[in-house]
């Protein structure tokens, strides 16, 4: 399977990252799961994910997409304040 590693991930990422994409592909194995299904989903969930960040950016916050982590943990330590 090809792993679409992230410019920027440090060698632990990439480690840790790799290991899960290995546990992966182990337990479709182990139940009988074709790898090119389990290439397929984990393209989907990437895509899903593009989607999410795309309309939480453009139309929830109104900020580039390197400034959307930041949104999100300041909305969510508003909301634990009770705001």
């Amino acid at each position: 399977m090809t792993e679409p590693w992230h410019p920027g991930e440090t060698p632990e990422e990439q480690a840790a990252r790799r290991e899960a994409y290995q546990r992966l592909v182990d337990a479709a194995h182990r139940i009988g799961v074709p790898l090119q299904h389990l290439r397929d989903g984990l393209r989907q969930v990437a895509h899903n994910e593009a989607e999410t960040r795309r309309f939480l950016a453009e139309d929830v916050y109104g900020v580039p997409d390197d400034l959307l982590d930041d949104m999100v943990r300041i909305r969510f330590a508003e909301l634990d304040e009770g705001g």
